[in-house]
């Protein structure tokens, strides 16, 4: 589900930032990432010699991770581009966890996606993120923990279609906000 995503650079950086941060959440692909966004920069009419290597580089069957580095820092020195804060990063990737949920098309997906978002935020920064993450992680409480025979989970008595309905109920109000650059950014600076 998640290559139906196409990240702009900025949510690239901000993944990468939280992923460093947070090891457990760290995906192995910014290298890739990066090429292919540079890629589709350059399909856009986005030239710049930097852009243009960090494209090229994606034609190597193993791109050099220290060239995709030295090209991308030199591209953001030429847009005057800084690496987002963990905060930021927080919200980014909290927005992007939100959109996988409202776009799963399993009840088993959807299960592992909420189960993958820690009860308590990681980070320091935001209470409003923590609680963000705890509503979501209730979801999963709520639908998918089971307490025995005689308690079964909520999700065990609902259709698949149910199950789909009632987590993007749910989280669509957490990824309006979370989309809109206005709250993003009170959200990132929230204590």
């Amino acid at each position: 589900m998640e290559n139906k995503y196409t990240h702009d650079l900025h949510e690239i950086l901000c993944l990468k930032t939280f992923g460093e941060a947070f090891e457990a959440y760290r995906v192995d692909d910014y290298d890739r990432m990066i090429t292919e966004w540079a890629e589709r920069e350059l399909l856009s009419l986005n030239s710049s010699e930097t852009l243009l290597i960090l494209a090229s580089l994606n034609l190597d069957k193993h791109p050099e991770s220290d060239a995709i580095e030295r090209y991308l820092h030199a591209y953001m020195h030429e847009k005057n581009m800084i690496i987002p804060d963990i905060s930021t990063s927080s919200i980014t990737w909290l927005r992007f966890k939100a959109w996988c949920l409202m776009q799963a098309d399993s009840s088993t997906e959807i299960e592992l996606r909420l189960h993958q978002i820690p009860a308590f935020h990681l980070s320091f920064g935001s209470r409003i993120v923590s609680n963000i993450c705890w509503q979501l992680y209730g979801i999963y409480d709520e639908l998918f923990d089971d307490w025995g025979p005689d308690y079964p989970s909520k999700a065990s008595a609902m259709s698949e279609a149910d199950i789909l309905d009632f987590v993007k109920c749910r989280v669509k109000p957490f990824y309006r906000v979370l989309c809109s650059n206005d709250w993003a950014w009170v959200l990132a600076r929230a204590v």
